[in-house]
């Protein structure tokens, strides 16, 4: 009896041991930083980039600027490079949308050559043309595009009336431009999918049939951008595209009540919703800083909950129990090939045992 429970005892920790030597293995390989960012998109995006073109706007000295960030801070990505200590290259352009820019006279100039094409296609273009050396295993990749297609749209100024085309166009520019990057060598990549614009103050005096409309148009292209992800997964040999949804968790922050402001803007807009210069109150009290625009602050808490549960750091507390802790899993990925390991290596110690016994 006690040379079984010695041998049991024997068992257990073993296992405990090759547990903890998996998990650990699988937080590696899933929970990871990485050292460099490479952005593309649009205004979500973009601090310094359009307006290193266009100069600063200003309503006396260069009425035909554009702001230096549209927010009145930080914008997410820059929050996230920061939380990890990593380099940031943001070739992201305000008003991009997937092909082009929405600005006709923008588009116009980059045609001309007199700017380089500034749509998310045209900044992976332009990215590509300059021989970029990075570190494959270092370097992310982000994509966040797709609002400004939506919006010409609603404004009956795209190429077309079919939310079929529009969604399966942005799917080919998207698909377009990760695989031209791949082609360079980039394998990490992190997409992030459209928040609802019909929470945004820009919907707010909107119709309810307005406001469903556009937020069933967003879930279309969210789903559709799903399938595209794991359809570029399949088919690109070693490529590694994560896909945050923003969609739930900025509605999240809207539906809770996240800040004191949900639904008005903290600059003051005048009665064709543009920014007059003047703030509405406390910034702290606004979820939104113009019509279309998160705050600083929603972008800060965007990155955050980005980086818990796509990038989480490696677990080091948890039950004393091994078992327990294999059971549960983590974020970085299932347990049940854990609790596998578990149960095998456990008939395996209790055959040997058994072995050992008639010998």
């Amino acid at each position: 009896m006690v040379e079984w429970t010695q041998l049991m005892k024997r068992v257990v920790l073993s296992v405990c041991v090759l547990i903890a030597f998996a998990m650990a293995f699988s937080t590696v390989a899933h929970a990871r930083t990485y050292e460099n960012i490479v952005a593309f998109g649009d205004s979500l995006t973009d601090h310094n980039g359009l307006s290193s073109y266009v100069g600063v706007y200003d309503p006396d000295t260069n009425p035909n600027g554009a702001p230096e960030v549209w927010s009145n801070g930080d914008v997410w990505v820059e929050y996230l490079a920061a939380d990890w200590g990593a380099n940031l290259d943001n070739n992201a352009i305000g008003g991009a949308m997937s092909l082009g820019h929405e600005n006709a006279e923008i588009q116009a100039l980059s045609d001309s050559g007199a700017f380089p094409q500034l749509g998310l296609v045209g900044q992976v273009d332009l990215y590509v043309s300059t021989d970029p050396e990075f570190d494959e295993e270092e370097t992310l990749f982000t994509v966040l595009i797709g609002a400004n297609d939506f919006l010409e749209f609603g404004k009956g100024e795209y190429y077309t009336t079919d939310p079929e085309v529009l969604i399966g166009g942005i799917m080919n520019n998207i698909s377009d431009a990760v695989v031209s990057l791949y082609s360079e060598g980039a394998v990490n990549f992190l997409i992030i999918n459209l928040p609802n614009i019909g929470i945004t103050p820009s919907y707010s005096s909107k119709s309810a049939a307005e406001i469903a409309a556009i937020t069933a148009l967003i879930q279309a292209y969210n789903t559709a951008l799903a399938t595209t992800v794991e359809s570029l997964k399949a088919n690109l040999s070693g490529i590694s595209i994560d896909l945050f949804d923003s969609f739930t968790f900025i509605t999240e922050l809207f539906d809770t009540n996240a800040f004191a402001n949900v639904i008005g803007t903290y600059m003051e807009l005048d009665a064709e919703g543009n920014r007059t210069g003047n703030v509405n109150g406390d910034a702290d009290d606004y979820m939104f800083w113009d019509s279309i625009h998160p705050m600083t602050r929603t972008h800060e808490m965007m990155a955050d909950e980005l980086s818990e549960t796509l990038y989480p750091e490696e677990n080091d507390g948890g039950s004393s129990s091994c078992f327990i802790n294999s059971v549960q899993g983590n974020a970085a990925g299932s347990a049940t090939p854990l609790i596998v390991l578990v149960v095998s290596l456990f008939f395996v110690a209790i055959a040997g045992i058994g072995l050992k016994q008639r010998n």
